[in-house]
């Protein structure tokens, strides 16, 4: 039987995992600009979505700082349904189809390595060994003082 192993980050960055429902997209009324859009993956499905208009900026500031590592029931799927939403790079970052048991998918795959966990407040929880970001889905990434985050992180 084959066991899914996701791609591996730089090993040199600290690590963003980035949650979607609450985050990439809304679950709630927003109460920050959005931009709806319908989002597709590999032909099979299509969906509408509010995603913050802050969204696209934000992602390229963590990716700055940050090896971005997808943490969703989406799995793989993030990458390609919000890559032109989001300006997202052609090549897909790891994902980990995680929707229950977040923070023991992130230890066992971050290892040593510094990490953010920035997700929807309901699934998130409280972490001693990295900075847990609980962000309200009706905000999502628009929430994020990437400054901050990449600050709190580094002196982890």
């Amino acid at each position: 039987m084959n066991v899914y192993r996701p791609a591996r980050t730089s090993g040199i960055k600290p690590i963003a995992f980035l949650g979607v429902a609450g985050v990439i997209y809304l679950d709630e009324p927003p109460a920050v600009p959005v931009t709806v859009r319908q989002v597709r993956a590999w032909g099979r499905w299509s969906r509408e979505v509010a995603i913050p208009a802050a969204a696209p900026e934000r992602i390229a500031a963590l990716a700055a700082s940050f090896d971005i590592v997808w943490i969703s029931e989406w799995g793989h799927n993030a990458h390609t349904s919000f890559g032109a939403a989001l300006g997202l790079p052609a090549e897909p970052w790891p994902s980990l189809p995680v929707q229950f048991g977040k923070l023991a998918a992130i230890r066992g795959y971050a290892q040593r390595l510094p990490w953010a966990w920035i997700d929807d407040e309901l699934v998130t929880e409280a972490a001693s060994d990295g900075l847990v970001v609980p962000l309200s889905p009706a905000a999502g990434i628009a929430a994020v003082d990437v400054t901050a985050v990449a600050r709190a992180v580094s002196r982890a």
